[in-house]
């Protein structure tokens, strides 16, 4: 089996438990991917890099470069309700930018002949090659953003690739989708699965375990991340209204910001604490609340803990969508970034209901189909496609 995945970690850490329970069922798995995606390389799983040095940051930036207008979408279409229409342009575009990476997984599927092909949402390159090799293409969503016509999307966006292989989409399209149904329509036909989270692996510094498992059970403790890549504009305004809250507040606030610059801020207060990178399952486990970015994981990472959340209205690819998801919910809340201060936070900690909210969904997650259970659907798919699931 082979899963393509665009080169953001983003992309990457919602398919981690597929690629592992893809081994424990006894399959050969290969991921095709570059820069981020080659993480699931460090979660275990077999990959080759198909653009070296190539990132989804550096997609990004050298699309705001060409295609000014598509980031300038992105940012104010946010309630246009074919807003999922503007992502697919925005990957596309990033796509149409990087034609030896695309052409690289192309090359790979059809070297590594696999019988089905996993792929993160928008990355037609897998679609073209499950075409020519006439075999199932099933698609791993990210949760919370909708992309139910994407294949359709990108064979209009991409028409010139498909028909540069000579192919149309694949025959056998499916969908795996670890969107919670209590918090978003969901495909017909989609198979749901429980979601698991991952942040990324590796040693733990002691300092960090010590600090994390350290947490004083009678104060709250508010951590505030913005991802994995470059955080938005805004971020520093939502980090100096945090931190000059700090000190009239009876909590703790960890700051797991690895991309955000601190040192404009001066000495930090004594219950502000920067760890730089930690993994969110470990600081959300011992967390009253979660300030991000909108990212999936940061969302899903929020819920699996059963924590309110704050998302500051940043805009960007995806974002509107998770926050509609998780207000919708009431998991959580969205405000401007001049807004994220003292009373916020305040009125969050206090919500019981939101809290209650969170652990309902949690619930409900772990009630879905697991990734072991998706793998043998899979397999199954492959047997009914004529494939030999090996």
């Amino acid at each position: 089996m082979l899963m393509m995945i665009s080169p953001g970690a983003g992309h990457t850490y919602p398919m981690v438990p597929l690629g592992w329970a893809l081994q424990m069922a006894g399959h050969d798995v290969l991921v095709a991917s570059c820069g981020p995606g080659l993480m699931m390389g460090e979660a275990g799983v077999r990959c080759v890099d198909v653009a070296p040095g190539l990132s989804l940051t550096q997609m990004q930036g050298k699309l705001a470069q060409q295609r000014p207008d598509v980031i300038a979408r992105l940012n104010n279409d946010a309630l246009d309700p074919d807003y999922h229409e503007t992502i697919g342009m925005a990957v596309a575009g990033a796509l149409r930018l990087q034609p030896d990476m695309v052409e690289a997984m192309i090359r790979t599927a059809e070297e590594w002949r696999p019988d089905v092909i996993v792929y993160s949402p928008l990355l037609t390159p897998a679609l073209v090659a499950a075409a020519k090799l006439g075999v199932p293409a099933v698609r791993n969503e990210f949760g919370l953003v909708r992309t139910d016509d994407s294949p359709q999307l990108m064979r209009e966006m991409h028409s010139d690739l498909f028909e540069a292989h000579g192919v149309e989409l694949p025959e056998v399209l499916a969908t795996i989708d670890i969107t919670p149904p209590s918090m978003g329509a969901i495909e017909p036909d989609s198979w749901l699965m429980g979601t698991v989270p991952f942040n990324g692996g590796g040693v733990l510094p002691r300092e960090t375990y010590d600090y994390l498992t350290g947490a004083r059970r009678d104060t709250p403790r508010i951590a505030v991340t913005f991802g994995s890549g470059p955080p938005p504009v805004e971020t520093a305004r939502v980090v100096q209204n945090v931190v000059a809250a700090a000190p009239h507040m009876d909590a703790e606030f960890v700051l797991a910001a690895p991309n955000v610059d601190l040192e404009s801020l001066g000495t930090l207060p004594d219950n502000v604490t920067s760890l730089g990178w930690a993994p969110l399952v470990s600081l959300m486990s011992c967390s009253s609340l979660v300030i991000h970015h909108g990212g999936p994981g940061s969302a899903f990472g929020a819920i699996m803990s059963g924590l309110p959340q704050i998302i500051p209205e940043f805009g960007g690819l995806g974002r509107p969508l998770i926050m509609d998801a998780v207000v919708g919910r009431g998991v959580g809340v969205t405000a401007p970034p001049e807004e994220v201060g003292r009373e916020l936070l305040e009125s969050v900690l206090a919500d019981d209901k939101m809290r209650t909210a969170a652990q309902e969904v949690r619930e409900e997650i772990r009630g879905l189909p697991t990734p072991l259970d998706i793998a043998g659907r899979l397999a199954d798919l492959v047997e009914r496609s004529g494939g030999r699931a090996g």
